[in-house]
């Protein structure tokens, strides 16, 4: 609780020394598998379940939040401000959405994803937090899925004919291109980990070996070609010549450029620009529709002439197959098939909350660049994977709707990453005023008002 009466410019109140604390370290890491997992396995049993297990996570989240609430109140000001932002204009939505009790619905899961990260960074906190909790889960998910593959291949092998289909890995995921995606967040993660030389080789060998493999087995072209371009970015950041790092902001702003390149030659926004696309059309083997894409995308910017500015409600449009007066299922019409999302997290973005949502997504995206070229200056090891993962998702989205999808573990991971640059800045801010230390100040645990620690770190 806030003591009131305390004013920011008192002096520090005694026992506010740097402590260690490890408390409710399990229950953190049972709510983020716990959230990891039913986002990411396609049980039939877990459906019937997903609403207690949100509200459980809500709960216990707010829980946390406000036991930590001086801390809270800290690791808030230092959190995206486009995260926030885009937060607030999605339950907003529910205003003037077209199926307001399906945004409504969604923006649920969406707080207790929120809220799940937000408690992840406010209990038993460590620099690499983020990759210990994150790469047991995603590695779990790979093997329990070759588990499942000597048990009944058909439950983890997509059907279909297709070139994009045949053989494809899904997993106990939804669909391969899910699939693929966990398999590419293993890859970096283990490979990073490879790069810190703090374990021992063999283990992180083998990890790296099923997660590549994996990777390999889902077909998911772009989940390929954007985790090799994030492992060479890796290996740039980590190990490039002590004369070379000064100019990683410049390298750092030359890949965000070529990723906004890329991004408005898929979207056709210029002209002629499409022609820079041929060079990935012959890695990934597909035509510059990306396997049709380019159609899903054209029947969505149709309907997002209705609503350019503010959209048509957070998740409104994908109602689901079974729903004939959804706008969405004009696709069975005309493509004689259901795509559940526009394989476009930008064009996503604008569909669901206008051009004013990708104003804020661009908001989000330059501040998550902008924490993470901050911590690269403090703790390079961290700020390299945080950029990566951001060029990853970046690239990704170029044919995947990922960006703000509550359904999305790709996504979670993002969020993770944001809460985790908050905290490794605000936990900079104050060693600089404590020094040492590997958690809060005693006085925020007892209580102190957070006015106090703002007044010394600002």
């Amino acid at each position: 609780m806030l003591d009131r009466n305390f004013r920011p410019s008192s002096p520090a109140p005694a026992g506010s020394s740097w402590v260690l604390d490890y408390r409710f370290s399990a229950l953190i890491i049972g709510m983020v598998w716990l959230q990891m997992f039913y986002m990411s396995a396609a049980f039939p049993w877990l459906v019937p379940m997903l609403r207690p297990i949100k509200l459980g996570l809500i709960a216990a989240s707010g829980l946390l939040i406000l036991w930590r609430s001086g801390l809270s109140w800290l690791l808030l000001r230092n959190l995206n401000p486009g995260l926030i932002a885009l937060f607030g204009l999605a339950w907003l939505s529910a205003v003037w959405s077209i199926d307001r009790g399906l945004t409504i619905n969604r923006m649920i899961g969406f707080t207790s994803l929120l809220m799940t990260c937000f408690a992840f960074g406010l209990v038993s906190w460590q620099r690499d937090k983020l990759q210990k909790i994150a790469l047991p889960m995603l590695t779990g998910v790979l093997l329990l899925s070759i588990a499942y593959y000597f048990l009944d291949r058909n439950l983890v092998v997509e059907e279909g004919d297709t070139l994009s289909l045949s053989g494809a890995w899904r997993g106990i995921t939804y669909q391969k291109n899910s699939f693929g995606q966990i398999a590419a967040f293993a890859v970096i993660l283990w490979f990073h980990r490879w790069l810190g030389r703090s374990h021992r080789t063999l283990p992180v060998l083998i990890g790296f070996g099923i997660s590549f493999m994996c990777l390999i087995l889902s077909k998911s072209s772009t989940s390929l070609l954007s985790t090799i371009l994030a492992l060479m970015f890796l290996l740039l950041l980590l190990r490039s010549p002590p004369n070379l790092q000064r100019w990683m902001p410049i390298i750092v702003t030359a890949f965000s450029l070529l990723v906004i390149t890329y991004s408005t030659a898929v979207l056709k926004v210029v002209p002629g620009l499409e022609a820079l696309l041929t060079p990935i059309t012959l890695v990934t083997g597909k035509d510059t529709t990306f396997s049709d894409r380019s159609v899903i995308w054209e029947i969505v910017r149709g309907h997002i002439a209705f609503a350019p500015m503010l959209g048509t409600g957070y998740a409104a449009y994908w109602a689901g197959p079974e729903i004939p007066w959804s706008p969405s299922f004009v696709f069975y019409a005309k493509m004689y098939f259901y795509p559940g999302q526009s394989h476009n997290g930008y064009i996503e973005m604008i569909n669901d909350l206008g051009y004013v949502g990708l104003c804020l997504l661009a908001v989000f995206l330059y501040y998550f660049v902008r924490q993470s070229l901050e911590v690269l200056r403090i703790d390079r090891f961290q700020g390299a994977l945080y950029l990566s993962l951001f060029f990853m998702q970046a690239m990704t989205n170029l044919s995947q709707s990922i960006w703000f999808q509550h359904h999305s573990l790709e996504w979670v991971m993002m969020m993770f990453a944001s809460v985790a640059l908050a905290r490794t800045l605000l936990e900079h801010k104050l060693r600089g005023v404590y020094g040492g230390g590997t958690e809060v100040p005693a006085g925020l645990q007892a209580g102190v008002s957070p006015l106090h620690w703002q007044n010394r770190i600002r």
